[in-house]
């Protein structure tokens, strides 16, 4: 029986398939955790490499480890996993609380060759209350889109959306954001801002046309850190040496 040029490219391509089915496995099995603070930032970031990186095709799995006081749990139940030798980046508010939680990680040991860190924001833009400046998730983003953010329906109540214009004479941008959003809306008889926080995360992702330098910078970090530890093919391995198989000593050597 003939094989038809149909059915050599229909061979052809289920291989193609199968290969990136395989890759693709692969990827998954050797991924990189992008270990992030909270559930805004798990929010979020997908929605601001969208047009950036393939997250998926690189095998970054983003892992939640729910407020700095929980990283150290984090990394010690990672250590004890069959991912302990994976690599993982680390993000966290540049905060002074978070920055303290780091520290006690990497005094700990909890820190590897494998482990990369980046700080949100990267820039410092506010100032806290024992003189450290940095910011957190609220600040990596432009002032303006914050702003449009939060005084939105979605997260706040119309008639506090309304004054608008009031919390803008009286706000600090030199102070951490949100917090002054908070007592605005506490003394308007608003309390509820912390629930709102993942669906302001969202707002903000999808208002930015482009991703701020802080999420740019989280986008090199990913590719620098997948071309430092490339996917490798399950089948590229090291066979036994087998004398006259795989294994074929230079004789010349072996006489003398």
């Amino acid at each position: 029986m003939s094989t038809s040029w149909e059915d050599v490219a229909r061979d052809m391509a289920i291989s193609d398939l199968h290969q990136e089915a395989v890759m693709a496995r692969a990827a998954l099995e050797q991924c990189i955790f992008l270990f992030v603070e909270g559930e805004s930032e798990e929010t979020a970031i997908p929605i601001l490499m969208t047009d950036v990186i393939d997250l998926d095709a690189l095998g970054v799995k983003i892992a939640n480890y729910n407020g700095h006081g929980n990283l150290r749990a984090a990394l010690r139940l990672l250590k004890l996993t069959l991912s302990h030798n994976r690599p993982v980046i680390i993000t966290y508010d540049n905060d002074p609380e978070s920055i303290m939680s780091v520290e006690k990680c990497k005094n700990q040991g909890l820190f590897t060759n494998l482990t990369y860190e980046l700080r949100i924001p990267i820039e410092p833009l506010v100032t806290y209350t024992n003189g450290h400046c940095g910011g957190s998730f609220e600040e990596s983003f432009p002032l303006g889109v914050f702003l449009d953010c939060v005084f939105n329906e979605d997260i706040l109540p119309p008639n506090i959306c309304s004054k608008r214009r009031s919390f803008e004479s009286v706000f600090d941008r030199s102070r951490p954001w949100f917090a002054q959003v908070k007592r605005f809306a506490a003394d308007l008889g608003f309390t509820d801002c912390d629930a709102k926080k993942v669906s302001l995360a969202n707002h903000l992702a999808i208002k930015c046309d482009e991703p701020p330098v802080t999420y740019r910078k989280l986008a090199e970090v990913v590719k620098d850190v997948r071309k430092k530890h490339p996917v490798v093919h399950p089948d590229d391995v090291e066979l036994p040496k087998v004398y006259g198989l795989t294994y074929f000593p230079d004789k010349k050597k072996s006489q003398q």
